[in-house]
């Protein structure tokens, strides 16, 4: 090659050969006699020509010096080559290997293994696993190596892409024993490889074909080519896993950021590699190469100013190869960055909103954390600062480990003043640090009511519950719960203290009560429910039963000390005086038997006397009305008639401190019973017990029966038609043996506590899935008189058979309903469908004769009774069947009652069904956790009204073994059953049809006097027509307002006038379980 160029210079050819040395390597040319600009310039001008005829650029010029071995010719694809050789050659060996073994195998002949490879194997194994230490500090190194290698590829891209070298220089060196480092790398992970096939052909295998042989290609050959080594930028995928073995990392919204941006990284420095290379090279197909000098950091600038749409046009690609990849650069990374980048700024920004502390000392502040979404932090901000609790000066701080949505975003916005949002979790010291926890008036854990492992989310807020209380544990603590057996584990927790105020709310137990009681008290889900949740102002229509019904929905709970003019009264005094007096509903009081043994009792007996500064629960309209119980004076208030002008006065020393706000008593042996029976017995209150052979579980709180086998209690329709069915309960359940568990003993609870005299238990006949079934039978076992009918609630024969026609309720469960991932109109399909194929079922009107059973003998002892001759026919329609349906999503609630009208009725507490008491949600279990922040007693009025006797010594039996055990009757068992129970009487029949009432007032003041029964609210007829013969509930009525003769009465009934309860009766009596009893299909 000199040659030619040597010819077309004059001159002797030994100086045209220097000419050229001196000119290539840029020296100064020695004087031939001519001057040095002149020859540099015919020289570049013939050293152009042979460029072009050896199809090289000026930039390539070094390829013609002398020390080149292979001067004037491009060897980039030597290099290459060797890369696709290793990997194609040892991608075949592998194949080959991996079908010889198939085959040997297929013929039953195996490869002889040698223990020596074995140990090999663990041994690499050990070395490179992120579990060991060693593993560890060896990723990082091999990080380290990775990275020096990209740092080297920047310093070489100053470099033409392919040149001559005429001695080995450091970079070199060094780069090679930076692949020494990598090929033993690559050794580890072939050695340790479960698949060696999969090893070869992973990403970072292939990053060592490609980059490792041109270094040793470059030591034999002194001919270096750039070629994929920026592909070892593809190592920063590496970084947020070496970041997390420093333990830089910990949260995992930094974890996500270090990814998102270690992607982006990687991507944009390999394309940019891309790009250098194919600029720098030209098409490879081309006579005269369009090669484009652009440096590294222009690739960089060129494709960051193409992603961003920007497009300046002063760098561009100008080779075919380096345009086709820009092309399916921008159709794939276009996507990539349009994804990543802006979460990456997503996260960045709200790291900075939400990684935020506390720091506001001086105000009163709560800290929410668990479930939160935007419906549960929606009904839970309603309740907190519903305006009836009047001015809530406190700020509610809401912690969650992630990032919240737009809409969950908009919301804490639009309560920004009394609400803020970090981002965080309370199972870390420093995050319940940056929410001052330790001077948080409380922490509200919130559950997923829809969790479909409900096991394991109660096991979750125990944690954090665990949590909360090691690092503060003086804080409070109110947590809800799903299953009833989880709140025995807090117990067990280090720092628990009842008497500070910490509580559990648990929402399948109370749902299931509320539901229960309904079967004993219909339309009573839907009174407790207005009573324990705060509802707006709404319009009223007036001469209409929506008008009385909206009128109830405004009165709540209200806890207040009651003042020195209520000391010494019976309870029947002190209600009366609230009623006449306050225009206020005195339901219960706290009562204290001990220095610190406190309990809540509802309608105690006369004998109990109010002290000084009693606790007491008034049904009011707002926190203003119950206040005036606390500031009431007989003597300064006797004679106001407009409640509105009583203010407190200062001729005695009252009690006018509320008690709205933190009021707290240890925690109690036992619920609405007195918490001992010696003093009760002392007093009198055991005098003439009924002489009843029942059987009570160890608490004293349940009937209870020896352990059933289920098959004992299962019925065919031809054994369940002659059952002698009538008032029962009727439980359709929708489950197979994959559903989660309701809990069917929370819903047997109620309907077998104590305080029900054996007449009194109703039997109750479940309908379903026998899997399903048999997973609930060892809960419920142990109580009397159940059954239980294999079939499907969407039958109408086995309807017919359970005679539900004639049941007392019919209540409809079921487990299937997920909200998260089906349509909401959806979520309540199988309960919807029951209701519709119920409601236009015709039942026959022929009485049903009595038939015997010859089956098991009661576990009472004695047998169970038969029906009369003939009955009452039974209703013809479905329609009127008592019913009460679970929905889970509350709109769900047109499709339960063919007669609902939704067109005002922006919530399920004003429509019709809910009126009825027909249908019931868990939603409306939100406002519990509010209530009970402000009224720490609220809880335990709920479970005595509610639960039957959910008591600390049930939840430590149930905790030990998860059954009720055999109670020894005793004088002590039998005093735990003298407690009030809830009852509903009708007004045209005894006790109260003797008082001759006229208004809701001398109903309420009469029935005190002359029954000890408490009136709290009626159950009226709805407006004609009404062919179903459907009633809707008045929570506690105005004094005037005119009884009817068909109405219901809402009361509280003591056991010792439980007689009361069957005087006018029908004297029908109910099925007992028989000892030989048809077996079920």
């Amino acid at each position: 090659m000199p040659l030619i160029l040597l010819l077309l210079l004059p001159g002797p050819v030994s100086s045209r050969w220097d000419l050229s040395i001196s000119i290539i390597q840029h020296k100064q040319p020695r004087s031939l006699g001519l001057p040095a600009a002149l020859l540099r310039q015919r020289y570049d001008q013939r050293i152009g020509v042979v460029c072009m005829m050896k199809g090289l650029t000026n930039v390539e010029q070094h390829l013609l010096l002398p020390h080149c071995v292979y001067r004037a010719h491009r060897v980039w694809w030597v290099h290459l080559g060797s890369s696709l050789s290793v990997f194609l050659g040892g991608l075949l060996v592998l194949l080959l290997l991996k079908s010889c073994r198939l085959g040997l195998n297929s013929v039953g002949t195996a490869l002889p293994g040698w223990r020596c490879k074995r140990l090999q194997k663990e041994w690499a194994v050990k070395v490179i696993s992120a579990q060991h230490l060693s593993g560890q500090i060896l990723m990082v190194i091999f990080f380290c190596f990775n990275t020096g290698s990209f740092l080297l590829y920047l310093l070489e891209t100053a470099k033409p892409v392919e040149y001559c070298m005429k001695e080995h220089d450091v970079a070199l060196l060094t780069e090679l024993a930076f692949h020494i480092v990598h090929l033993l790398h690559f050794g580890l992970r072939f050695l340790a490889a479960q698949d060696v096939l999969q090893v070869w052909v992973e990403m970072k295998s292939l990053v060592d074909f490609f980059t490792i042989p041109h270094s040793f290609i470059t030591i034999f050959s002194r001919r270096a080519w750039l070629g994929l080594r920026f592909l070892r930028a593809l190592n920063v995928l590496e970084l947020p896993l070496i970041l997390q073995i420093l333990g830089l990392l910990k949260s995992n919204t930094s974890l996500k950021l270090s990814r998102l941006i270690a992607i982006l990284v990687a991507t944009l420095l390999t394309s940019a590699g891309f790009i250098h290379l194919l600029e720098n090279s030209g098409d490879p197909w081309l006579e005269v190469r369009n090669v484009v000098p652009l440096s590294y950091f222009e690739c960089i600038y060129f494709l960051i100013v193409t992603m961003t749409s920007v497009g300046y046009g002063d760098v561009h690609a100008y080779t075919v190869l380096g345009r086709l990849y820009v092309t399916l650069y921008i159709a794939l990374g276009l996507g990539i960055f349009a994804t990543y980048v802006p979460e990456v700024v997503e996260i960045i920004i709200n790291r900075e909103r939400f990684s935020g502390r506390y720091k506001d000392v001086d105000k009163l502040h709560v800290v929410v954390c668990g479930h939160i979404t935007l419906a549960s932090v929606s009904a839970f901000m309603r309740e907190f600062f519903h305006e009836d609790r009047g001015e809530v000066n406190i700020r509610v701080l809401f912690m969650g480990n992630f990032c919240p949505d737009q809409e969950l975003e908009a919301f804490f916005n639009r309560w920004f003043m009394n609400v803020s949002f970090y981002q965080g979790s309370v199972l870390k010291r420093k995050d319940q640090e940056r929410v001052m926890m330790h001077k948080a008036s409380a922490c509200l854990i919130l559950c997923d009511r829809y969790a479909t492992d409900q096991h394991n989310e109660d096991v979750t807020n125990l944690m954090r519950v665990i949590s909360i209380k090691q690092y503060c544990p003086n804080t409070r603590v109110i947590v809800q719960m799903l299953k009833h057996n989880s709140k025995a584990y807090l117990q067990n927790v280090p720092n628990w203290e009842w008497s500070r105020g910490d509580d559990v709310i648990c929402l399948a137990e109370l749902k299931l009560g509320f539901m229960a009681q309904s079967c004993l008290v219909p339309g009573l889900s839907t009174l407790l429910t207005n009573l324990f949740s705060m509802q707006g102002a709404v319009e009223t229509e007036d001469e209409s039963w929506r008008s009385l019904y909206k009128e109830g929905i405004y009165k709540e709970i209200y806890t207040e000390y009651l003042s020195s003019a209520f000391t010494g009264l019976s309870f029947a005094q002190a209600s009366k005086l609230c009623f006449l007096k306050l225009n206020l509903t005195l339901i219960g009081i706290e009562y204290q038997s001990g220095k610190e043994d406190f309990c809540v009792l509802v309608n105690p007996p006369s004998h109990i006397r109010i002290k000084k500064k009693t606790l007491g629960f008034l049904i009011a309209s707002d926190a203003a009305d119950a206040h005036r119980a606390s500031f009431y004076c007989s003597v300064c208030h006797r004679d106001i008639a407009d409640i509105s002008r009583m203010k407190p006065c200062k001729c005695e020393n009252v009690t006018i401190a509320s008690s709205s706000l933190l009021s707290l008593s240890a925690r109690q042996p036992s619920l609405g019973v007195l918490t001992s029976w010696k003093e009760a017995e002392s007093d009198g209150y055991v005098s003439e017990l009924e002489s009843e052979d029942v059987m009570l579980d160890s608490t004293g709180m349940f009937h209870w029966c020896n352990p059933i086998p289920l098959d004992d209690v299962s019925l065919t329709r031809e054994s369940a038609f002659v059952l002698p069915l009538n008032q029962h309960v009727v439980v359709c359940l929708f489950g197979d043996g994959d559903s989660s568990l309701l809990g069917l003993g929370d819903f047997m609870m109620p309907l077998r506590a104590s305080s029900l005299t054996t007449p009194e238990l109703k039997t109750v006949v479940f309908l379903g899935d026998p899997n399903y079934f048999r997973r609930e039978w060892h809960h419920i076992q142990y109580f009397p008189k159940i059954y239980f009918l294999p079939g499907s609630p969407l039958c109408t024969a086995d309807l017919r058979a359970l005679r539900v026609e004639s049941c007392a309720m019919c209540v409809v469960l079921s487990t299937f309903s997920n909200p998260k991932h089906v349509e909401s109109s959806m979520q309540d399909k199988e309960a919807i469908l029951s209701c519709v194929n119920l409601f236009h079922t015709r039942f026959s009107r022929e009485a049903t004769r009595a038939q015997g059973l010859s089956g098991r003998r009661s576990s009472y002892g004695y047998p169970g009774p038969r029906l009369p001759e003939a009955s009452e026919p039974p209703p013809s329609k479905g329609t009127t069947v008592p019913l009460l349906v679970e929905l889970v999503n509350t709109s769900n609630v047109q499709f339960v009652s063919n007669v609902e009208e939704l067109k005002s009725s922006a919530s399920m507490t004003l429509t019709q069904a809910f009126a009825e008491g027909s249908v019931f949600c868990m939603d409306l279990l939100d406002s519990l956790m509010a209530a009970t922040f402000f009224n720490a007693n609220v809880p335990n009025l709920i479970n005595t009204l509610v639960t039957g006797g959910d008591t600390p010594a049930l939840e430590a039996q149930l905790a030990e073994d998860n059954h009720l055990r055999e109670g020894t009757m005793s004088l002590r068992l039998s005093t735990l059953r003298q407690r009030s129970k809830l009852a509903q009487l009708p007004l045209d029949d005894e006790p109260l049809h003797s008082l001759c009432c006229i208004t809701y007032e001398d109903l309420f003041v009469q029935a005190l006097d002359s029954l000890e029964i408490l009136c709290f609210g009626l159950y009226r007829l709805l407006d004609p027509p009404n062919p179903s013969m459907k009633r809707f509930v008045i929570t506690t009525p105005p004094g005037d307002l005119p009884l009817e003769p068909t109405d219901r009465v809402f009361c509280s009934v003591p056991f010792h006038k439980s007689h009361l309860l069957v005087r006018g009766r029908a004297q029908i009596p109910e099925p007992t379980q028989q000892t030989d009893e048809p077996q079920g299909s």
